[in-house]
């Protein structure tokens, strides 16, 4: 049984779209309950539940139970971190920062953050709840864009950037574009900056290493792919993403979801998701 998922998007201000791909707000409702892998993910998600004393629960690979999580900053993933379980309604807004956006934006080094789901107070501190209030009073996704347009972009202004900052967001940026599909040379001769320094900078600031984020986001690239278009078969997928073959990314699944690709889509269906960008 498929969950519907209605999904708006829109754009932050001009200022944050280096650092931000979008605000979302998610709305949904299952009585049944859903999950939600959670897969190797080339984006930081910053999530807020907006009703009061609402959580979903954290699965683990094992299918045990974890914990319950609501307000949370969801990292880059290189594993498998199990799934989240859905159950009840939902309305969930989100801010979608890109690469190094959480580095660039909260001077945070990225390194120390990837495969975790942390608690937005960690990150936020006292502004958690007086943030989550705003956004709650909020009449639609506009005014909730707008409040973290202000907010967000004190935060950016605040911090102290390097050239280098926006070297990498540029060129993590042509990483999403492309789909994962660039070769490192290029990226380094495009950066002008030596293969050291650049994966030391990539490192830091996005928490991963350059080729790595690369396969991370083809890889997720071709599990929205199947998402979108069910009736592709695995052939198809691995060949429109450049894969050498079927088995190279049947390996590279395992390693990012933990399942093979027929296990990964049993056992854990996608919702029906409706995009709304406005």
């Amino acid at each position: 049984m498929f969950i519907m998922v209605s999904t708006f998007q829109i754009k932050p201000c001009t200022l944050l779209q280096p650092f931000i791909s979008c605000y979302a707000l998610r709305i949904f409702d299952s009585e049944i309950g859903f999950p939600q892998p959670m897969y190797a993910q080339p984006e930081y998600y910053m999530t807020f539940f907006l009703q009061k004393d609402k959580s979903c629960a954290v699965i683990n690979n094992s299918g045990n139970f974890q914990r319950n999580v609501s307000n949370a900053l969801s990292t880059i993933y290189t594993q498998s971190q199990g799934c989240l379980y859905f159950k009840g309604s939902y309305n969930l807004f989100s801010v979608l920062f890109k690469a190094n956006g959480l580095f660039a934006i909260f001077g945070i080094p990225q390194k120390l953050l990837i495969n975790d789901m942390i608690p937005v107070d960690n990150i936020l501190g006292n502004d958690t709840c007086i943030l989550t209030e705003q956004i709650e009073a909020c009449k639609d996704i506009h005014d909730m864009g707008s409040y973290l347009n202000v907010y967000l972009t004190r935060k950016l202004l605040c911090q102290k950037h390097s050239y280098h900052t926006n070297i990498i967001a540029l060129t993590s940026n042509d990483i999403l574009k492309n789909k994962g599909l660039l070769s490192i040379d290029n990226l380094i001769r495009n950066a002008n900056m030596s293969l050291r320094n650049f994966e030391r900078r990539f490192i830091n600031e996005v928490g991963v290493s350059p080729k790595l984020y690369m396969r991370i986001t083809r890889f997720y690239n071709a599990v929205q792919n199947k998402m979108l278009n069910p009736e592709k078969n695995w052939t198809e997928i691995t060949y429109e993403h450049g894969y050498y073959d079927q088995s190279h990314f049947i390996k590279d699944c395992r390693e990012f979801s933990s399942k093979s690709p027929e296990e990964f889509f049993k056992y854990t269906p996608p919702p029906k998701e409706k995009y709304i960008e406005m």
